[in-house]
């Protein structure tokens, strides 16, 4: 949801399968951040129990010949992991955001970022209308577009997760927040944004690829493949309608 940019730093790694696989068969390891939310990801008890990761982790695997094995790691430890080979691939993220020795795949999913203002506030018409405005962001995540366009200027007021933002945004103790386009709409959708806002400021749209371990036992262009076969049999679209 929002950027999933991710710092090296080191911390203590909490690895969970969310279903139990077929030691027979190569395992497919799908790294996911403790922060994601619905609709990328509901966490229970330490596993990926619904969400677009859930889903698109199997139907990888289940084009590759191999049982998906979610690991949910802190947001700081998922680059490490990754480059470590600890697993295999991260998805629903830009090389702008996920700086590393990685392979990208092809483009997998559509979104957007935008920027949430409320109603009470004066509506921002262009970037430079947010300037030295404390901004709602979630900690640990890059912003390109409003670092370029801002500068010093860009004002970050940090949460642990986007579903922070909310509720101040809800509670009228934030004005200004940016969000993943599809998180917000799932969010309105579900009854949990209720803050009266302006229409979104569209900040960007793009198709986001995964990043895939070099210390992996999986190819690029197997994981190109898979993705390709996805997207050509329509799973890609039903799936994500099936937030929608």
């Amino acid at each position: 949801m929002m950027h999933r940019a991710l710092v090296f730093v080191g911390g203590l790694l909490i690895a969970t399968a969310a279903f139990a696989v077929d030691p027979a068969r190569p395992v497919l390891r799908v790294i996911v951040d403790t922060s994601t939310e619905m609709p990328w990801a509901r966490l229970q008890n330490r596993q990926v129990v619904a969400g677009l990761h859930l889903d698109l982790g199997n139907a990888l695997a289940g084009q590759l010949g191999r049982d998906a094995r979610f690991l949910v790691l802190p947001r700081k430890r998922v680059a490490a992991a990754l480059e470590s080979g600890e697993g295999d691939i991260v998805c629903a993220l830009l090389p702008q955001w996920f700086a590393g020795p990685f392979d990208w795949s092809l483009p997998v999913l559509p979104d957007g970022e935008v920027i949430l203002s409320l109603r009470s506030a004066v509506r921002p018409r262009t970037l430079g209308d947010l300037r030295g405005l404390p901004l709602g962001t979630v900690n640990g995540f890059v912003y390109p577009d409003l670092e370029r366009a801002l500068g010093s200027d860009f004002v970050r007021e940090d949460a642990p997760n986007a579903g922070a933002n909310l509720r101040k945004l809800n509670l009228g103790r934030m004005q200004h927040a940016v969000a993943n386009q599809l998180y917000v709409e799932y969010q309105r959708r579900q009854g949990v944004l209720t803050a009266a806002l302006h229409p979104d400021f569209q900040l960007s749209r793009y198709v986001m690829p995964c990043a895939l371990s070099r210390r992996s036992g999986l190819k690029l262009n197997e994981l190109n493949r898979a993705i390709t076969r996805l997207e050509s049999s329509g799973a890609l679209t039903r799936m994500l309608n099936s937030y929608r």
